[in-house]
């Protein structure tokens, strides 16, 4: 069992041995600050046992109140370049191909108007007869992308328009017949009209 002379000794080489490390510490962070200074700073720490900083303390980078210029747009030549109007860098005659395939698959469904009612549409050869968007009447090209309510298609400039289907009527030439789809009765996600029961579409010859 430790003695009360003893305990009072332990106690004053524990605290000579924490002040020795401070003092050496603080010295070592700070070699320009005196050494009356970091002495006070050791005595203050024991006494209140508040925090003794090595380095300094983070300081937020003041705010002049300026805020950052906004960036400019991209011109169009940049654009082009990038090849940001193009989808994942497809152009019209790279899509061709794709739309070729498309006609052999589309024959096979003629005469059979509830399966062009269904009918998958990456790669036909589309255009906008009637839509919402005065903007977009007339628009065409081949569809590169389908989703639940929008067609992406790259027109012969090799630019791509993104045609919603709501309250869109489009049209496809198939061996000489017009079909319009319209818009309302294709919203769903392609692999998902195939399986739905969805209004027929209208088919003229021409």
């Amino acid at each position: 069992m430790v003695g009360a002379g003893n305990k009072r000794k332990l106690e004053k080489i524990n605290s000579n041995f924490t002040k020795s490390f401070l003092f050496g510490s603080i010295q070592e962070a700070h070699p320009t600050k005196s050494d009356y200074a970091t002495a006070g700073l050791v005595d203050n720490h024991i006494k209140t046992n508040s925090h003794i900083f090595l380095s300094e303390p983070y300081r937020p980078p003041l705010t002049t109140g300026r805020s950052k210029p906004a960036k400019q747009p991209l011109s169009k030549r940049e654009r082009q370049q990038l090849r940001l109007d193009v989808v994942n860098g497809v152009g019209f005659e790279e899509a061709i191909p794709l739309h070729k395939v498309w006609c052999q698959y589309a024959r096979q469904l003629l005469g059979r108007s509830e399966d062009l009612a269904r009918i998958d549409l990456h790669g036909a050869l589309l255009a906008v007869t009637r839509s919402m968007v005065p903007g977009l009447v007339n628009k065409s090209g081949i569809v590169l992308m389908e989703t639940l309510n929008i067609l992406t298609l790259v027109d012969r400039d090799s630019k791509s328009h993104v045609i919603p289907k709501k309250r869109t009527v489009f049209s496809l030439v198939i061996d000489g017949q017009v079909v319009n789809l319209y818009g309302n009765n294709m919203i769903f996600r392609p692999g998902e009209r195939i399986m739905k029961k969805v209004g027929k579409p209208r088919i003229a010859s021409i």
